[in-house]
C-alpha cells in the first residue's frame, strides 16, 4: 500500500468491507 494513496486506500478498504 502506498503512503500517498492512504486516503484512497482507506476508502477502498471500506468499500470492500461493504461489498463483502
Amino acid at each position: 500500500r502506498n503512503a500517498h494513496n492512504f486516503p484512497l486506500d482507506l476508502a477502498s478498504m471500506e468499500f470492500n468491507s461493504i461489498d463483502g
